[in-house]
């Protein structure tokens, strides 16, 4: 079925004063003439996407909602009980996510990051919490040869929160799941949040380690100019931290942790450009 929720061309085969009709495999789905301008021509092509509404028709729309079949999007829960869940997709009819489907119960109102699929036995739109069985979390044996490179720039959705960290969704080709650490994040994280990241390591086991930062020498080069940019921003170039700063407070006002800090301030002094004072740090003075 890679025709329902998904925003693609339909022919019209049917034009009438209320509305025209798309083919799709399973029948004419009914466009409402709201949904458009210049009333299509029998045999034209309309962009739509298909779905199922309240009482079981096929129904297509012109609005683009906040995700497709196939797509891992965050959205918010409008309702949960008994039935399952209903999440807001930007349609008139919201998405629905059996009990089965929810990774744990989901809260109304609450947001979480899920992923659009056609339900093989009611053949509906339905949408899952348990991401991790779109995007998988261990790379086989045969694939790893494929798999990005260590330092890799990739596209990420923050997945949840975990006792090590954050599970995130790596939107490659074939979609993975790997983690971040909790002693390596240094900013408030939430479910569906798109972020920057980078191939850590892909261990042994077949698990993927991630990071926020760039690895390695590359990742003092970014936090050096991080440290002279709100060196740059402070009154008189000044701020009060240097190595013996408690790692807490570094952790919290730079983003970085005190081992990145300290290797980053190092690069600065020997390029000239800061000064190290007995109380902090300052932008090299002449």
């Amino acid at each position: 079925m890679h025709w329902l929720g998904i925003w693609r061309s339909h022919t019209v085969s049917k034009v009438e004063p209320k509305g025209c009709h798309l083919e799709t495999p399973e029948g004419p789905a009914f466009l409402s003439k709201s949904e458009y301008e210049e009333e299509p021509e029998v045999g034209g092509v309309v962009e739509a996407l298909i779905y199922h509404d309240y009482d079981g028709f096929l129904t297509a729309t012109r609005q683009r909602p906040h995700t497709e079949v196939g797509r891992f999007a965050a959205l918010r829960i409008k309702a949960a009980g008994d039935k399952g869940a209903f999440a807001d997709w930007g349609l008139e009819k919201d998405l629905f996510i059996p009990h089965a489907e929810q990774l744990e119960p989901v809260v109304k109102g609450g947001t979480y990051l899920t992923y659009t699929y056609v339900d093989s036995q009611s053949g509906r739109i339905t949408a899952s919490t348990r991401v991790d069985r779109f995007a998988r979390d261990v790379v086989e044996p045969e694939d790893r040869e494929a798999f990005p490179e260590a330092g890799t720039e990739v596209s990420l959705l923050i997945s949840r929160k975990t006792d090590l960290g954050y599970k995130a969704v790596i939107l490659l080709e074939k979609p993975y799941s790997g983690t971040l650490y909790q002693n390596e994040v240094f900013k408030k994280l939430t479910a569906g949040q798109p972020e920057t990241g980078y191939i850590k390591q892909l261990r042994e086991d077949g698990k993927i380690d991630l990071s926020l930062r760039k690895p390695g020498y590359e990742e003092v080069l970014d936090s050096k100019e991080q440290i002279y940019q709100k060196l740059a921003a402070a009154e008189g170039g000044y701020l009060p931290y240097h190595d013996k700063s408690d790692a807490d407070e570094i952790r919290r006002v730079f983003a970085m942790s005190k081992r990145t800090f300290k290797a980053s301030v190092g690069g600065l002094l020997k390029e000239g450009r800061i000064d190290l004072l007995p109380d902090g740090i300052r932008i090299h003075q002449d």
